[in-house]
């Protein structure tokens, strides 16, 4: 107890210092973003796993591209205990001259399985009617947004091409919504028995079958389907695994990723606050040691001090994570209807093991250089070079390795960190360059500013470390800022640009003609229209994707269901040949593949790789021989895999087109009497992807600016330890100057000619490496030609600039209220 009592008591008084409450306050920041993550997480994932169960309207669900053999239905059905059918396709309906998309939810007599329909027949959803059946032949339900949108009335005629059905109720709630309850698509419900579609074809058509099992019958259809269904998707309750789950994990790697930056800026500002707490250290073991004390026990009692500030960060940042948790959940009550904040106390224990295996490392060094060191060291305050490599390998090891425990992107990852890597390298060198040509000019220029460089130079350790934490900060403040500034506007004008008014997400083959028709009628140019087939990725070189792929990304999530397949001799206009070689017209093999650069590092292909792709029910092996990427100028529409021109004969596709259209204004009176000659014509203005990029962008600027906030936080922060961490030299080389005869007006100036030099390097530090950022991201994970604004970044840089200077001669001028005698006291 009394090691404790003692190690309690300079916890105390280390903490009435201003180093020591700067190293809490980091710690608690820290803490506070990682475990508010973390709380957000676990409640997102009980909300996932809640819905799984209450929402998927069966125990199975399996779900595919194309319709299963009456077979395999048959099979399928007697292996359960209920069984219900379902098509889902995007159809255009029409009423009084209006015409909208829908998600058209095809049904049989079985549907529901398992819950109730709610339906009312008004749009106040206060008045809902439960019902345990679909919608009768003839008759035709919508959602509250497609009535809305086409200002439907109980009892009005909705037309589906050349037929029509009475509308009879608005539908609220379906039992099976889990995989599409969070589409942005319009939708309607109708009977089997109601509509034929047999000719109609369309990509995005998914067929779904519901089924009631026994654990028993559900493993038999399981392994049955594993072996006969390799394209289509078997979701069960007892499998945990929500159609959402990789989605919000990798939403969950981005933040953890973001976290890296944070805990970056958190390592450098502990780093330099721990500089005067060392010396503390120091002075007490050289104490203790002189009264008879083991280094083992000194060595101790140091790490039960510091365990002591990590139990009262690590409580005080709970609290507020709480508190933030519950904000948080408030904000995304609209995606997760009914989601609900809670204690999550396993994922808490996670994530405190994390942060103090991590802050524990920054600890090994010191605990490393007092272990080191003797008795008469410790009094004379002896510095070991070795001490500041160990930091800097502990540091970058505890990051690098935080950062492959939340890389979602490896790529994206590499670029970033190297970017940084980069920035901080020639901030170094810079560093060194500077102060060397200043010292040497200033032998032959005496003054203030010669001497600056003198003394900084012989600081020059302290001082790059002080530039390093600095630059890097505003770095991160610029390239986020630009990110920012610069993704809204260039994406918003590429796409005005060049994409028309009009997109045409999917056109049937056979409706090919009747589109150029009414184009030509109606005096409209089409911009870009380009062939493709629906194609699911489902096996690479033998192993099914779920087994060849483990890491979650956005490209995996993607090429789980079915993408569009294109075919073109030659390398496209809007796209260039990034590595392999591109198959020639003449060649017999048509077995070749290219994708897309950043599909290939995503999902982790090599050149040679077997890729086999589901086409109209049937396994097609591709050899990968070549990577392309977008090329802008020459359309938007580009594919992520191609094949040769070749291969469309053999496989024999069916066949769709994507592009674009101009319309002038008096074609869009006559677009919905097309639309509704042909229903499955998937068309979207500019205008409605315009506000779909505009939401997403004011999204995604919440999240930024929020981000940015951590990283200003953590800024000041790092200035605030570099402030404190050379506070005792600052005061030492004044009071020295002072006692030569040097005035307080002279070593203000002086301390403004320091901070000028840091801001200096640390500003071209930034500005290159939020250029290197820029070139190196901007291309490979935007298809974006990076065109720096140098007048906006030399400028924020500027603002940047004068505010640290600003602070660090306030700053300084305290430094020197201290009078010569306490100086040499000390």
């Amino acid at each position: 107890m009394s090691w404790i009592t003692l190690a309690f008591d300079n916890f105390l008084n280390d903490s009435k210092s201003s180093d020591g409450r700067l190293v809490l306050l980091t710690q608690i920041t820290l803490i506070l973003f990682l475990a508010t993550l973390s709380l957000t997480s676990a409640s997102v994932q009980q909300y996932l796993d809640d819905n799984l169960n209450n929402m998927l309207g069966a125990d199975i669900s399996v779900s595919g591209p194309r319709p299963l053999s009456s077979s395999d239905e048959n099979l399928l059905s007697d292996k359960a205990a209920d069984f219900a059918k379902i098509q889902l396709t995007p159809l255009a309906i029409s009423l009084r001259g209006e015409t909208i998309p829908v998600q058209l939810k095809i049904t049989d007599d079985n549907y529901p399985l398992q819950g109730s329909l709610k339906i009312g027949m008004v749009q106040d959803q206060t008045i809902q009617k439960t019902i345990e059946h679909g919608p009768p032949p003839g008759e035709i339900w919508l959602g509250p947004r497609a009535s809305s949108k086409i200002d439907a009335n109980i009892g009005d005629r909705i037309a589906i091409g050349e037929e029509t059905f009475r509308f009879t109720a608005i539908i609220y709630h379906e039992p099976d919504r889990l995989m599409e309850g969070h589409s942005v698509s319009m939708r309607a419900l109708i009977n089997s028995k109601s509509l034929s579609i047999d000719d109609v074809k369309s990509s995005k058509t998914l067929y779904r079958y519901l089924l009631t099992a026994t654990p028993e019958q559900r493993g038999s259809i399981e392994s049955w389907a594993s072996d006969k269904l390799s394209d289509f998707t078997l979701l069960t309750k007892a499998s945990g695994s929500h159609p959402l789950a990789l989605f919000w994990q990798r939403t969950e790697n981005f933040l953890g990723l973001a976290s890296v930056i944070l805990f970056f800026l958190a390592a450098i500002a502990i780093d330099m606050a721990n500089r005067r707490y060392l010396e503390r250290q120091k002075q007490r073991l050289a104490v203790y040691l002189s009264f008879g004390q083991t280094l083992a026990a000194c060595l101790r009692l140091s790490l039960l001090q510091w365990l002591l500030g990590f139990l009262l960060s690590f409580m005080i940042a709970i609290g507020l994570a709480y508190v933030a948790q519950h904000f948080l959940i408030g904000q995304l009550a609209d995606q997760f209807p009914g989601i609900a904040s809670g204690w999550h106390p396993a994922t808490i224990a996670k994530t405190t093991g994390l942060i103090f295996l991590l802050l524990l490392a920054f600890q090994i060094p010191m605990l490393w250089q007092l272990s080191r060191t003797s008795l008469v060291s410790l009094i004379r305050a002896v510095e070991y070079p070795s001490a500041q490599l160990l930091r800097l390998f502990w540091g970058f090891a505890s990051i690098s390795l935080l950062a492959a425990y939340y890389s979602d992107n490896f790529l994206l990852t590499g670029l970033t960190l190297g970017a940084l890597g980069a920035a901080l390298l020639l901030m170094a060198i810079l560093s060194w360059t500077i102060l060397t040509a200043g010292e040497f000019w200033g032998r032959r220029y005496p003054g203030l500013l010669s001497f600056n460089f003198f003394i900084m130079k012989q600081r020059i350790l302290s001082k790059s470390s002080q530039i390093l934490g600095l630059g890097l900060c505003s770095l991160l403040l610029l390239f986020t800022l630009m990110l920012m500034k610069d993704i809204g506007s260039t994406m918003e004008g590429y796409t005005r640009a060049n994409n028309g008014n009009l997109m045409v997400a999917e056109l049937q083959a056979q409706d090919k003609p009747a589109l150029e028709d009414w184009a030509r009628e109606n005096e409209s140019e089409i911009r870009q229209l380009r062939p493709y087939a629906a194609a699911k990725l489902s096996e690479i070189n033998g192993l099914p994707i779920d087994e060849a792929i483990s890491t979650p990304s956005e490209t995996l999530a993607t090429v789980k269901n079915s993408i569009r397949l294109h075919w073109s001799n030659t390398i496209p206009s809007n796209n260039q040949l990034v590595g392999g070689k591109w198959w020639s017209e003449k060649e017999s093999n048509w077995n070749q593949i290219s994708a897309e650069d950043e599909v290939m590092t995503d999902l982790g292909l090599n050149y040679g790789d077997q890729l086999t792709f589901m086409i109209d029910g049937k396994a097609t092996q591709f050899k990968l021989v070549a990577s392309h990427a977008f090329k802008p100028g020459g359309g938007s529409v580009t594919f992520w895999f191609q094949i040769p021109e070749r291969a469309i004969e053999a496989i024999k596709p069916d066949v769709f087109y994507m592009g674009s259209i101009e319309l002038p204004d008096a074609a869009w009176n006559e677009l919905g009497s097309l639309w509704q000659k042909y229903p499955s014509l998937s068309l979207v203005p500019l205008k409605e992807l315009t506000q779909r990029f505009d939401n997403t962008l004011a999204m995604v600027t919440k999240l930024v600016v929020g981000y940015a906030t951590m990283v200003l936080i953590m800024t000041a922060l790092v200035i605030a330890a570099s402030m404190k961490g050379f506070e005792a030299e600052d005061r030492q080389k004044n009071g020295l100057l002072m006692s030569m005869g040097v005035t307080k007006k002279s070593c203000v100036k002086l301390a403004l000619y320091d901070w000028l030099t840091v801001s200096l390097i640390a500003g071209i530090g930034a500005i290159s490496g939020t250029w290197l950022a820029g070139l190196l991201i901007y291309q490979s994970q935007f298809s974006m030609i990076y065109e720096p604004d140098p007048i906006w970044l030399v400028s924020t840089m500027l603002a940047i600039g004068v505010t640290v200077c600003g602070i660090g001669v306030i700053y300084s001028r305290k430094s020197l209220s201290t009078s010569i005698k306490d100086l040499l006291s000390e």
